[in-house]
């Protein structure tokens, strides 16, 4: 008997909170979406979310097997089965540690900002130019530009954050659209349009 009790709170707990999951880069959970979570669960009561950090690739993917009802990224996937809603843009900058001595050509950091991000070509136009790292994470980019000499692309207001970053000079800033992607068909269309009426990047 109590075993049936048990087995019914749990299916009645499921029904009146339905986890809403979000997936994105991890680069994208660090440098923006983690402060749009704290807004949201600062506006809101009894919010259940899941924030899970994968490739867009892998994401997109998970989308289609209704395993993550939404996505947040740089790029709209073309597909006639998704919605996709640009929810504003983001700016990334050139950065190297300011501990860094000044040098003619630096080593570069390549930090996944999405597949059609080309402003990685101009940095490692050689045949010999390969970045010293690759990686998906802004904060691990971060702490080591200085222990590799290296330049990167990081959140432009990330400048007033941290005293050690300095940006490059005569390089310009990359602007990119931020979509939000969801099954059109999905049964969480209205939740999700609510939690993007607060804004996921300030303007």
């Amino acid at each position: 008997m109590n075993t049936w009790l048990m087995a019914k709170k749990e299916v009645s707990h499921t029904q009146q909170h339905h986890e809403l999951s979000i997936g994105a880069s991890a680069s994208l959970w660090e440098a923006y979406l983690t402060p749009w979570l704290q807004t949201l669960y600062e506006n809101r009561e009894s919010l259940h979310l899941e924030a899970r950090v994968a490739q867009r690739h892998l994401l997109v993917k998970q989308l289609h097997e209704r395993q993550l009802d939404l996505l947040i990224t740089t790029e709209a996937p073309k597909m006639d089965e998704l919605t996709s809603q640009q929810i504003g843009h983001i700016s990334l900058a050139l950065f190297r540690s300011r501990q860094t001595d000044k040098r003619e050509k630096y080593d570069y950091i390549k930090l996944e900002w999405g597949a059609d991000f080309h402003q990685h070509q101009s940095y490692l136009s050689g045949g010999d130019d390969v970045p010293v790292l690759t990686t998906t994470s802004a904060q691990v980019t971060r702490e080591l530009l200085h222990t590799t000499g290296a330049c990167a692309f990081l959140p432009d207001f990330w400048q007033s954050l941290y005293s050690d970053l300095m940006v490059m000079p005569d390089t310009s800033v990359a602007v990119r659209p931020l979509y939000a992607v969801w099954l059109q068909n999905s049964d969480q269309q209205t939740y999700i349009r609510q939690l993007l009426k607060f804004p996921v990047v300030p303007n």
